[in-house]
């Protein structure tokens, strides 16, 4: 079957036209989305208490006598636990909101947005 024959058998309808708008009866709709933003600023607070420190266990005391016979060397090593309370927390303060729309440099037309309800 050639493409011809498939519209020979089917006359070709004219276009239609628009309704023209009767006076005062012209109705149509503006859609225009806009972004919010709302800026938040979080700032980190840590608190820092007093420290504590703990012996743990015996101190180790090594000495060491120098090879001429001359001095000894003592080393006294302690282990010790040191603890220091820190509180962590956010602070959280905004600016004013701000708006601009989505459509930057375009004027309406339609954007898939949600109508305010």
């Amino acid at each position: 079957m050639r493409i011809s024959e498939a519209y020979e058998h089917a006359p070709i309808l004219p276009y239609p036209q628009e309704e023209a708008c009767q006076p005062c009866s012209c109705s149509k709709v503006g859609t225009q989305c806009v972004d919010v933003a709302a800026p938040l600023c979080l700032t980190p607070v840590a608190s820092v208490g007093t420290a504590t420190v703990t012996c743990q266990q015996e101190p180790r005391v090594v000495c060491v006598t120098s090879d001429d016979g001359t001095s000894c060397t003592v080393v006294v090593t302690q282990q010790v636990c040191v603890s220091v309370p820190i509180r962590y927390g956010v602070e959280v303060s905004h600016a004013e909101p701000t708006i601009a729309c989505a459509n930057s440099g375009e004027s309406g037309g339609s954007c898939g947005c949600r109508k305010c309800q």
